[in-house]
């Protein structure tokens, strides 16, 4: 089969690499081409992903028979409309939309009842200074269709609202709206999973933890298959009755919550996988379930039928880790312990995004954290044994400018 994958970005390597090894033929769309993943597609076509009329066109005239993206928001949409123009399996672009609209997100909790949260669509200033004095004093602004937390900020007052909100505003792609909701203070969890015929199965649950300078980024995922903390059982009925509930027919989902007062409230839900890499190396590690596998058998035959379970009776620990810095920022002057990071196998993948002569900072939304990395391990001894060990060898030498 002919498949064409975009973006061409890190993320989607490991997609394309498993397509590959199913022997379908891999093409690829992205603006440039991004050394160390143009190369793997067999055809590359330069353009944006957003060209709808050049891609549709160019999928026609090459006879590819399906198109998919993977951990990555933006292209939902553009994915399910690429689908139906070519006559694939593939979500609607209605289910997509359900799942990109953070306004339809809060709606669908609201008209099911799960655990809706107050909550109001912004195009004006003056609207979110009102629903602030009704539901204040602290509130969450985001953009209603963004992604990695740009434009997302904690309101506590008319001025911050006064501040952000043309900020906020910029980053909403398409609907140029701002979502503001009463603020779910409590610990904040991820929960990826796998839609299938059969109904939804949870494949994997992490603890978040954020940054101390700004506490919507978030800087650790602590994936585990119990909590001693939390019921992560009902997080998982919770999950489940949740996405089927939603009538999506088949993917692979992320989704977020926070737990307060003995509820969780949905923060928001994705039609796609874990970012960075969550969905290619952690949710297969922790449910022993080979969710790309299914993932492209069903988008490419409509009538694939699996039986999924995840294996949730054992003790594998893992975490993605974003690096801190012990100050604002400064130029790097020498990295420590690299070579670990790179031979222990329990470290399956990391990235530094700087090297020796760079200035690095605190990040200011997801995407421009300094690096990461992942560790998967079969006991929590094992993890804490590796985490140990990069606490001690991991260094980064700065110095002020």
């Amino acid at each position: 089969m002919k498949i064409m994958v975009l973006p061409g970005t890190i993320w989607q390597v490991p997609l394309m690499k498993k397509i590959k090894s199913m022997g379908h033929e891999l093409y690829l769309a992205n603006p440039v081409k991004n050394e160390g993943v143009y190369e793997i597609a067999d055809h590359f076509l330069e353009t944006d992903i957003f060209a709808y009329d050049t891609i549709i066109s160019y999928c026609k005239s090459e006879g590819i028979d399906i198109v998919m993206s993977e951990e990555c928001d933006v292209a939902t949409d553009a994915v399910a409309r690429y689908n139906k123009a070519l006559g694939a399996n593939c979500i609607s672009e209605e289910m997509a939309d359900l799942f990109t609209n953070k306004f339809r997100m809060r709606e669908f909790c609201k008209e099911h009842g799960f655990n809706p949260i107050p909550h109001c669509l912004c195009r004006t200033q003056s609207e979110a200074v009102e629903f602030y004095r009704q539901n204040g004093p602290k509130l969450i602004m985001k953009p209603l269709d963004s992604n990695a937390s740009h434009g997302v900020f904690t309101i506590q007052s008319e001025k911050d609202i006064a501040e952000k909100f043309d900020e906020t505003l910029r980053f909403s792609r398409n609907s140029k709206a701002v979502l503001l909701e009463k603020y779910i203070e409590g610990t904040e969890f991820t929960v990826d999973g796998i839609m299938t015929e059969n109904g939804h199965v949870t494949l994997a649950i992490s603890e978040k933890g954020h940054y101390e300078h700004n506490d919507n980024i978030a800087n650790s995922l602590f994936f585990t298959q119990q909590n001693p903390r939390f019921d992560y059982d009902l997080l998982r009925k919770t999950n489940d009755e949740l996405l089927n509930a939603t009538g999506l027919p088949f993917a692979l989902t992320h989704v977020e919550y926070k737990f307060q007062d003995g509820k969780y409230y949905l923060i928001e839900m994705a039609a796609r996988g874990g970012g960075n890499l969550i969905s290619a190396i952690i949710a297969p590690f922790m449910s022993g379930v080979d969710n790309y596998d299914y993932l492209i058998k069903k988008t490419l035959d409509a009538n694939y039928s699996c039986m999924i379970t995840a294996d949730i009776d054992n003790d594998r620990t893992a975490i993605l880790k974003f690096l801190d810095l012990p100050c604002e920022g400064g130029v790097v002057k020498a990295i420590h312990g690299e070579d670990y990071l790179q031979n222990d196998p329990r470290i399956k993948s990391y990235k530094l995004n700087f090297s020796v002569g760079d200035y690095i900072h605190q990040p200011e939304c997801d995407s421009v954290r300094i690096g990461y990395y992942i560790i998967c391990a079969d006991t929590r001894e094992e993890f804490d044994e590796v985490t140990r060990n990069i606490s001690e060898k991991l260094k980064i030498d700065l110095e002020a400018r």
